[in-house]
């Protein structure tokens, strides 16, 4: 999200780079990187021209998390190089240093994450990410969750706001902690029950019919990859053999359980090698 704002007491662009994390990433500071050089190469390059892109804008990354345990992971980019560098101090100048904001919800009590005082949708959506993931923590927050979702429901906006929500539910949840959820948001919702079950169904039609699928082209494409490779093999066998005899068993072992790339590999030795070990080597 991009901002006009004031840095310094100076007018500046300031962007906001989100990145939800669901588990510590070691090499998150090198991600973010990543993400800020392609930000400002995007304002660099929409610019009229170079002096127009000057003063870059400020890019604030704020790392979401929302996994158990809390954040292990580093937090500094210079922490992913050897520490004897970063404290060599003629070396000082040629190690890249950044950090993000971390916004980590997996210890905040509830208490905690309803002091944010933000408005409703948001304030829930940060409970789904902290809790989604949790069997138990999901089960445990329907008595005080459960009246804010349905408080949602009523809002301008709310019903697509709240199918939002249990989209990403059903997404990550237990399927039997994200039914309980529904079936008691119904209970203090009636009216909610239709919207709720049918998205229910849906995605969990969608997510058979997604898994039906992707077996049979898997079972396919591997039927298909294994024929092609076999008929590799059995064409190498008869090059090999007429070049070099009957094949010893060992040689015959090593066609058999060859990849397709290496049948490849072997097949391109066949003209130039004088021995097996040429073409197996």
């Amino acid at each position: 999200m991009l901002f006009s704002a004031k840095v310094s007491e100076k007018p500046a662009f300031l962007y906001l780079l989100f990145e939800h994390q669901s588990r510590p990433d070691p090499l998150m500071p090198l991600r973010v990187l990543g993400y800020m050089l392609r930000i400002l190469d995007v304002h660099v390059t929409s610019a009229e021209s170079p002096s127009r892109a000057l003063p870059l804008p400020l890019v604030v990354p704020v790392v979401l998390h929302h996994g158990d345990g809390g954040w292990s992971a580093a937090r500094r980019l210079e922490d992913l190089f050897d520490s004897n560098l970063v404290n060599e101090a003629r070396l000082s100048d040629f190690i890249p240093r950044l950090s993000f904001v971390l916004d980590d919800l997996s210890g905040l009590s509830d208490e905690a994450l309803e002091a944010r005082q933000l408005a409703l949708e948001p304030l829930l959506a940060l409970w789904a990410l902290r809790d989604a993931r949790s069997r138990s923590r999901l089960e445990s927050a329907i008595e005080r969750w459960v009246p804010m979702l349905a408080l949602l429901w009523d809002l301008p906006e709310g019903r697509q706001a709240l199918w939002t929500l249990f989209r990403y539910i059903l997404a990550v949840a237990d399927e039997t902690a994200a039914e309980s959820l529904g079936q008691a948001l119904q209970a203090r919702k009636p009216e909610a029950k239709e919207a709720i079950m049918t998205l229910a169904e849906k995605w969990f039609s969608q997510g058979e019919a997604k898994g039906k699928a992707e077996g049979k082209a898997e079972g396919e494409a591997k039927g298909k990859a294994e024929g092609k490779a076999e008929g590799k093999a059995e064409t190498l066998r008869k090059l090999l053999t007429l070049k070099f005899g009957e094949l010893p068993q060992a040689a015959a072992q090593r066609l058999t359980s060859a990849s397709e790339p290496e049948l490849d590999r072997f097949t391109e030795r066949v003209l130039s090698a004088t021995t097996l070990d040429e073409v197996f080597g």
